[in-house]
Order: C-alpha cells, then structure tokens, then sequence
C-alpha cells in the first residue's frame, strides 16, 4: 500500500494543504546506499527544539533506514519548509533509555500507540519507565539534527 500512499501525502505534504498532515508527518529524503538513488519517503515523527525523531515502524520488515549511520546527510521537509539536516541512526544496544525517552514523547503525541500498547502512566502523568524499556529493546530511532536557526 506505501507505493499508493506515498505519493499522495508527498503531493499534499508539498502543497499549500501541507497543514493538514505535517504536524505527525514529514518528508525524509537520503540517498540510498547501494543504488545511489535519491529516495524520499514521508515518515511520522516527534520533535524537540532542533531535533527530531522517526520511528520506523516494523524496523525488521522496512529496510530504508540500514541507509542512516552516524551524521548521514539528509533532507527534510517539515511543516513547509526545506532543512539540509544531519541523521544518526539509534539503537536499543547503543541507546536504550535515549529510545525509551523518545517513546515516551512519541505515546504522548499518539496516544492510540500507547493504547496498542496497554501503556500505565505513573501517578505523575508519565508513562512507567519499564514499560518504555520494554518497548525501547524492539525499536530503531534515526534522530535528526536540524540546522541552527
């Protein structure tokens, strides 16, 4: 269904409807490694300040982000405007409680997600941080570093 899909939100992610969706989604555009084709791919996110984080869903089904390693440069196209960006790739060996932190801000944004997951929130209002480290060992962040303003 992506090769549907795809297309369509990047026709509406680029035109002056972009509102409707770029809130959750933005345009991730990197060169492939082996073809050294451009490819761009609308992916849903989360962001703090100059960074911003995709969630490849199914990570052991999609392939696209065995591109990102440490600083890959990549294009973003996020809420109508155009960033020459940094990507580094995170995972659940190297960068466990970094993911689960995300995830957190990630089931705060998209509350059907922490649902899905039957997530607990603390007294506090947070989601359990052992909940979060369960999830976190089965997920890949490519965290992107947006340019200084």
């Amino acid at each position: 269904m992506n090769h549907i899909w795809n297309p369509i939100v990047r026709l509406i992610l680029q035109s002056p409807l972009h509102g409707m969706m770029d809130k959750t989604i933005l345009l991730l555009t990197y060169v492939g490694q082996k073809s050294g084709k451009t490819i761009t791919l609308p992916v849903q996110y989360v962001q703090e300040g100059r960074k911003v984080y995709v969630m490849p869903g199914a990570p052991k089904l999609k392939k696209w982000w065995h591109n990102i390693h440490e600083n890959t440069p990549v294009n973003v196209f996020l809420r109508g405007q155009n960033y020459q960006a940094s990507a580094s790739l995170l995972t659940p060996e190297n960068n466990l409680l970094d993911i689960a932190s995300i995830l957190g801000m990630f089931f705060n944004k998209f509350n059907e997600a922490a649902r899905m997951q039957k997530l607990q929130r603390n007294s506090d209002g947070n989601y359990k941080a052992e909940d979060l480290a369960r999830i976190a060992k089965g997920v890949i962040v490519v965290r992107i570093d947006l340019p200084a303003e």
